[in-house]
């Protein structure tokens, strides 16, 4: 759920960056000048805080809470079986993300941009419904949740050609390092608090080894959606404007 919506901000900011033609206060940067890939890293920080704020006439709304209003997932990895639907979901802290670095690489005919960033903390809140199984244990129950998120690490890869003036992307691919998670739902097991509870302390004490395991198919899932999502406007948009 976090990684789906800190995925979708950062491909619609990243988009919004580099689309030249828009009136927005965001320095170009040249590729054959000497600080190219710093001043990339700094173009895309210190635009950061108008993206934040929302921009209505791009329909991006503000990001810091983030809304999102409806999510459904299946996830089948291997030993959780789950169909998880999210509701009336706010995602607060990514106005304090953090550009480390970006490496942007040209070729005759394609191009990949790597951006490294961090964030230090994130909490998401809203309401489920679940139905599932992890092992022999049966899952299923709808209430609210919230996650917390400390530490967060990631770099994005964006590659694809370039023909007739247009970057297509191929893939689009978020893989994050968290530091910390905590979690807390509600109602998990149709009103057995006891059995809640247990899967409440059995997910905070092993959550990386549960992440590792979810991370394939989060992956998977989130290059195919931001990667439709990008093409749709980098279709619009002339690479040689947006990386002169």
């Amino acid at each position: 759920m976090s990684f789906y919506a800190l995925a979708v901000y950062c491909a619609t900011v990243f988009v919004l960056v580099a689309a030249q033609d828009l009136e927005l206060p965001v320095q170009t940067c040249k590729r054959d000048a000497s600080d190219y890939t710093s001043c990339l890293r700094l173009a895309m920080q210190e635009a950061w805080p108008n993206f934040v704020a929302g921009i209505p006439k791009l329909d991006l709304p503000p990001l810091d809470p983030y809304f999102l209003e409806y999510q459904h997932t299946e996830y089948e990895t291997g030993d959780l079986r789950a169909d998880v639907t999210v509701k009336n979901v706010n995602i607060y802290g990514l106005s304090k993300i953090t550009f480390l670095a970006v490496r942007p690489h040209h070729s005759d005919n394609a191009f990949r941009l790597e951006v490294d960033l961090e964030l230090p903390k994130m909490l998401i809140e809203g309401n489920f419904k679940a139905n599932g199984a992890y092992g022999a244990l049966q899952i299923g129950g709808e209430g609210s949740f919230n996650i917390s998120l400390e530490d967060i690490k990631d770099t994005w890869f964006m590659e694809g050609p370039v023909a007739n003036d247009i970057w297509t992307l191929e893939h689009f691919r978020l893989t994050p390092e968290i530091g910390k998670m905590t979690v807390w739902f509600s109602d998990m097991f149709n009103g057995n608090e006891q059995l809640n509870n247990i899967a409440l302390n059995f997910v905070n004490e092993n959550w990386p080894s549960l992440y590792r395991e979810m991370l394939p198919f989060l992956s998977k899932n989130l290059d195919d959606y931001l990667t439709e999502v990008a093409n749709r406007i980098f279709s619009k948009v002339s690479f040689s404007k947006t990386f002169p």
